[in-house]
């Protein structure tokens, strides 16, 4: 009796198994083309950077031309080389004006809040330019220790960047 209660479960545990390795392959399967479709939209992704840069340059520019700005986006800033967080704060333009400028985001009460904001040579915020109407009543709302926040970060970010831009200049002229 009991070679028989054996059998029977261990015909029943292979089935299971069995259905088990199907579905396991199924699912894998599934898995390598999600992986695959991630990996390669990331890869478009990293090769279209300089492309979106440029088309965001020059619509910020349109919006420059309308408000009567002088001064205009000239090329992104390649931040890959430089450490910190500086990168994860927006893209950093470099302007005729030769200041930087930094295109960033947030929400504020449900409302996107695209800004730029024109840094001097000197590394204080030289200008604080909403980019659509309801950024300019956003901001123009927006709580004074919240902006100063953002103001705060906008320089300590451009002390990152103009003392590795600065090191980087150094390195090109020994080399």
């Amino acid at each position: 009796m009991k070679t028989g209660r054996i059998l029977a479960f261990g015909k029943t545990f292979f089935k299971r198994i069995n259905i088990f390795i199907k579905s396991f392959n199924e699912t894998s399967i599934f898995a390598i083309w999600m992986a695959g479709f991630m990996l390669a939209g990331a890869f478009l992704w990293g090769l279209t950077a300089n492309l979106r840069n440029d088309i965001t340059a020059k619509t910020i520019n349109r919006i420059l031309d309308e408000t009567e700005e002088e001064r205009r986006l000239v090329a992104a800033i390649s931040t890959w080389h430089i450490p910190g967080n500086v990168t994860q704060f927006g893209t950093w333009y470099v302007m005729t004006s030769h200041e930087n400028a930094v295109l960033f985001s947030f929400i504020m009460e449900g409302i996107f809040v695209p800004c730029l904001a024109i840094v001097g040579n000197g590394g204080d915020l030289s200008a604080l330019i909403p980019l659509t109407v309801n950024a300019d009543r956003a901001v123009s709302r927006m709580n004074p220790g919240y902006l100063r926040i953002w103001i705060d970060r906008i320089k300590r970010n451009a002390g990152i960047l103009k003392q590795a831009l600065d090191e980087k200049d150094r390195r090109r002229e020994d080399a």
